[in-house]
């Protein structure tokens, strides 16, 4: 099992120490329990293609992409 630190509000570690102590856990399993609770109902995030449209003119040797499509805004938007 890997450690790290985490800095918490005081309220949540004492919300924390008392939800342990009535089902008789260590706040390190509780902490456990409830991110893992959490993260379980969350919806996957949908996997895009990274790629983006080019607009491609005939007999032209220029190549991009289509600055009238939005589509790269939502690749940048992803990704952060």
């Amino acid at each position: 099992m890997s450690r790290t630190t985490v800095d918490l509000d005081p309220a949540v570690i004492r919300k924390l120490k008392v939800i342990g102590a009535n089902g008789r856990e260590s706040m390190s399993q509780v902490i456990n329990r409830l991110l893992r609770n959490a993260l379980k109902d969350r919806p996957a995030r949908r996997q895009r293609d990274a790629s983006i449209a080019c607009a491609l003119s005939r007999g032209s040797a220029s190549r991009g992409f289509d600055p009238s499509s939005r589509e790269y805004l939502d690749l940048i938007e992803n990704e952060q």
